[in-house]
């Protein structure tokens, strides 16, 4: 008994065996950003803009300009985050004769929210919900309780929708915005984000990781990051993000990682294929 007592412990029979580390965080969050690469699959000689994706930032979703200056909505899919996404799909079910833009998905994928002028040639707000991934999105609804100019929404989770607004009384031209809404579409009251995000500039284009404690976004054309504690929390004074505050070019983010490592962003620089690009930069 003693020699198989033994032989067990030698294994590891004996309870002993530990179980592997958790793997550590994908990236420094506190490092800045890297250079900034063109996100494959999405390029185009088109405005290519908007660009909102899944958790595992394997689905996008993002708006491209047609002929006569007016934008459709695509869906693309990839493999690997550091794969090139597939050929986009067209969403035609959700698109008009008029422009839709900045599309923005449920954590599940199956509610999508963006901003049409179709109605009122002013951009609202309007939500499409499908059954599942592989089926097609259904007619879309304006939202009741968002008003026109409100626009750029943003789902960093599937209870909290961020949006920006000119026509809101606020700090400036643009503020950002926070509500609830459920996985209808439906919301509550809105109230402006408090902290060092709104300011007497116009603040546009939010993005925020999923857990709302880090904000990308759109400052007068440049990039700006804050951060808070917890959602309930104001958030710190922003900053701008090197690299993103470039004179006489307009960018702004389209989507954070949950990890805050991987910054999505349009950009109207030089070189890219088409007048607006898309782009991404990864924290080492």
């Amino acid at each position: 008994m003693k020699r198989l007592l033994l032989l067990l412990a030698a294994c590891g029979g004996g309870g002993g065996h530990k179980p592997d580390a958790p793997p550590g965080p994908r990236c420094d969050a506190s490092a800045p950003f890297g250079m900034p690469a063109p996100v494959g699959g999405l390029d185009s000689t088109f405005d290519d803009e908007g660009a909102r994706l899944t958790p595992d930032e394997l689905t996008a979703v993002f708006a491209r300009s047609r002929t006569g200056g007016t934008t459709d909505l695509y869906l693309a899919t990839r493999t690997a985050v550091d794969a090139p996404f597939d050929a986009p799909m067209l969403l035609g079910t959700v698109n008009s004769v008029n422009s839709e833009l900045w599309p923005t998905l449920s954590p599940d994928a199956l509610l999508l929210l963006f901003d049409s002028d179709r109605a009122t040639m002013t951009f609202h707000v309007y939500s499409s919900k499908r059954a599942d991934t592989m089926s097609p999105f259904g007619p879309p609804t304006a939202s009741v309780a968002l008003a026109d100019g409100d626009a750029e929404p943003m789902l960093a989770n599937a209870t909290s929708l961020y949006f920006t607004s000119s026509t809101r009384t606020g700090l400036g031209m643009g503020d950002i915005w926070r509500v609830d809404i459920d996985s209808t579409g439906a919301t509550g009251t809105p109230a402006a984000v408090i902290g060092g995000v709104n300011s007497a500039a116009n603040e546009t284009a939010p993005a925020i990781t999923a857990d709302e404690r880090v904000m990308a976004f759109a400052r007068d054309g440049d990039v700006f990051l804050a951060s808070r504690s917890s959602p309930s929390d104001g958030f710190g004074p922003a900053a701008a993000v090197d690299g993103l505050a470039t004179m006489g070019v307009n960018e702004a983010p389209t989507w954070i990682s949950p990890d805050a490592c991987h910054l999505y962003f349009q950009s109207d620089a030089p070189g890219g294929m088409g007048g607006i690009d898309l782009y991404m930069a990864a924290r080492p």
